[in-house]
């Protein structure tokens, strides 16, 4: 049986800034999945939207459809090795937080603070949050970057709200976070 090849489209950049509500969050990607989206499906067509620029010369994107059996709107956030955040699951990313609560307890509860405005949505731009703590981004050397830290668990909060959405969403990854 031969292999069907694999396509991958390069889409336009999300962008999810400001203090947009969760609802309009998920509305805004979601029509934006449904409109580059729409013309261009089928068994072996993917989707990579950028959605990020990280401190360390890369961009973060997240990938459609996300995986095996998944062909709702779910994505999957894409970590690269560079990130130093492993393969990007849940318990490498609350390992990341345990680690910087470890090296730096005092400063650590600024990490929670900046990581409470995202999930809250009270501001969604990681970038403008990390201007609100000064030096924050310089603070720990361990693990990731505080930038790419966050903006990856930004997006990981956007896919649960997605997939989870009639259930805890982004609460079941803040919840392990915050009880490191």
């Amino acid at each position: 049986m031969k292999k069907k090849k694999t396509v991958t489209i390069e889409c336009e950049p999300i962008e999810i800034k400001g203090s947009l509500s969760r609802e309009e969050i998920v509305k805004k990607v979601i029509n934006i999945f449904i409109a580059t989206e729409s013309y261009q499906r089928g068994h072996g067509v993917k989707f990579r939207y950028p959605v990020e620029n990280l401190s360390i010369n890369k961009k973060l994107f997240i990938l459609r459809p996300a995986g095996l059996r998944k062909w709702n709107f779910d994505f999957k956030v894409e970590v690269l090795e560079e990130f130093r955040l492993g393969k990007g699951t849940h318990d490498e990313i609350v390992s990341d937080f345990q680690s910087k609560k470890q090296e730096n307890p005092q400063r650590f509860k600024d990490l929670l603070d900046a990581l409470s405005t995202l999930y809250n949505c009270l501001e969604n731009d990681v970038d403008v949050v990390l201007g609100n703590y000064n030096a924050l981004q310089k603070t720990f050397q361990t693990g990731a970057k505080v930038d790419v830290l966050l903006k990856v668990v930004k997006w990981m909060f956007i896919m649960e709200d997605i997939v989870y959405w009639n259930y805890k969403g982004r609460a079941m990854l803040y919840n392990a976070i915050k009880g490191v």
